[in-house]
């Protein structure tokens, strides 16, 4: 079986992310599908998975070890998922082109664990506000976010403006 090379936890072959902190493992990317340059999540081409992630507090970590982690966190091309619930599942998302902004918030504790909480705000009426809470790397997270954000808005000719 391979190891993660962020944590160090074992993994399953085959997997592209890792299943204790979410980080892409080797084989993901080189068999990631990635959208050509210019082409348009929603009209060019099939919805990619661009990140995945659980919980990594430490109160997450032991329920990890029993099965009971059962959050999960994804962010595709095209929106942004998080699935709760061990017996009944519940899936909240929104849409990239909803997103209006983010923040990361990381307490001291949550520095030194090298964890952090991602708030992402948007025109959702469901959700205005999405938590990914204490994800590892939220820095790197939030990176890959506010990239796929920019791309699925400029392929669908949105564009920012300042209201004066």
């Amino acid at each position: 079986m391979p190891y993660c090379t962020s944590c160090g936890a074992e993994y399953k072959q085959g997997a592209k992310f890792c299943g204790e902190c979410g980080a892409g493992t080797d084989t993901a990317a080189s068999a990631a599908p990635r959208r050509p340059a210019g082409g348009s999540a929603s009209g060019g081409g099939p919805e990619t998975e661009l990140w995945q992630g659980k919980p990594a507090g430490i109160s997450d970590r032991l329920k990890g070890l029993i099965g009971l982690n059962t959050t999960r966190y994804t962010i595709t091309s095209q929106r942004i998922m998080v699935k709760t619930g061990l017996i009944g599942k519940d899936l909240e998302e929104i849409e990239l082109l909803r997103v209006n902004d983010f923040s990361v918030d990381q307490t001291l504790p949550d520095r030194l664990l090298g964890i952090g909480t991602l708030t992402i705000f948007s025109d959702d009426a469901s959700s205005p506000q999405l938590l990914f809470r204490k994800i590892r790397k939220v820095l790197t997270v939030k990176d890959v976010l506010r990239k796929a954000v920019r791309d699925e808005k400029t392929a669908n000719n949105i564009s920012y403006r300042e209201q004066i």
